[in-house]
């Protein structure tokens, strides 16, 4: 039999346009102080000051906190709640040049920073071998602690699994990923000159422009 070919996806502005861990989070909450801590980090200089702490640290003090609104839901309650966001708003936002490089001939193994309740709705979707996402952190009873463990920051470790691959993806981040890939496929969102100056030495690289503008 046949070896399928591994492919890795990103999801988040790659699969769908949208950042899927803030609007599913948008698409989830109503708090009115969830919505104040989103106005607070759109400051200019906050906004900074967190996109600092992050390059020094790896910690994204606004997503921690954003993800703190989750402390209380069930395993089950936010499986639901993420299977309704994807037939509600993911799905309309589908980037359909991706889907269409997609089929049952490829493993297709999702790989985003989104949060994996996310990550497995969109992998059931897709019928994706596996996924690699952020975990949510649940106690003993199954209920959301608030907290996570970020995939981000160990995404390239995703090498030492899979020798041979293809990659889909819109992250700059995902450079080393790039390197190793067999052929690539890129999102760009008008930053194709900041990909060609990093992969102008690579011949297996194919452009879909986007129609939309990442937010």
């Amino acid at each position: 039999m046949k070896q399928r070919h591994t492919i890795l996806v990103d999801i988040c502005w790659t699969l769908f346009y949208s950042n899927t861990t803030f609007d599913f989070l948008d698409y989830l909450l109503t708090n009115k102080s969830y919505h104040f801590i989103k106005v607070l980090f759109r400051l200019p200089l906050i906004k900074e000051l967190n996109i600092l702490i992050y390059k020094l640290t790896g910690k994204d003090i606004f997503r921690n906190i954003c993800v703190k609104y989750l402390r209380g839901y069930t395993h089950k309650e936010l499986m639901h709640k993420a299977e309704s966001f994807y037939n509600d708003y993911l799905e309309p936002r589908k980037i359909e040049e991706v889907w269409q490089l997609l089929n049952e001939d490829k493993e297709i193994v999702l790989v985003s920073g989104t949060l994996d309740i996310i990550a497995e709705t969109v992998a059931q979707h897709l019928h994706a071998t596996t996924y690699y996402a952020s975990q949510l952190i649940y106690n003993a009873e199954e209920i959301c602690t608030g907290k996570y463990q970020d995939f981000l920051l160990n995404k390239s470790t995703i090498r030492e699994s899979y020798r041979h691959f293809d990659i889909i993806t819109d992250n700059l981040t995902d450079y080393p990923l790039v390197l190793q890939a067999g052929h690539t496929t890129i999102v760009e969102y008008n930053n194709q000159k900041r990909w060609q100056k990093r992969t102008h030495n690579l011949t297996n690289i194919t452009y879909i422009h986007a129609d939309r503008q990442r937010y």
